[in-house]
């Protein structure tokens, strides 16, 4: 066997290995279920009440369509290209991928001892 044939063997082998690889970290993706998708939007994003918030109110609104953008979220967390998401960031990727999502918007002044509000309000 020449030297030329043992460089293309290990390179073949090399590359075979590779497209494994990316079969399995595919497959790995395409397991994620619904749920799992959801759990792990919940669990990558930060920003307490109000990231349970947007997450609901995008499932309640756009069910299957929020659920493709978390699903896209959660792998680039499980590739390692995204640590965590606030809730600000959640409700601008969502805004631009144009599904607009209502949150409660409420700001309380207290002026002379009184409680003012400005804003919208569901109350």
């Amino acid at each position: 066997m020449g030297v030329d044939e043992e460089r293309e063997r290990i390179r073949i082998k090399i590359m075979m290995e590779l497209m494994s690889k990316a079969q399995q970290k595919a497959s790995t993706r395409q397991d994620l279920t619904r749920d799992d998708v959801i759990r792990l939007i919940r669990q990558i994003t930060r920003g307490g009440d109000r990231a349970e918030e947007i997450i609901n109110n995008a499932l309640q609104l756009y069910g299957d369509t929020a659920v493709q953008v978390f699903r896209q979220l959660v792998e680039l967390h499980l590739s390692g290209r995204l640590s965590e998401l606030q809730d600000y960031e959640l409700y601008q990727v969502l805004e631009r991928v144009g599904l607009h999502v209502p949150i409660r918007t409420r700001i309380r002044i207290v002026r002379h001892g009184k409680e003012e509000n400005i804003g919208s309000s569901d109350e």
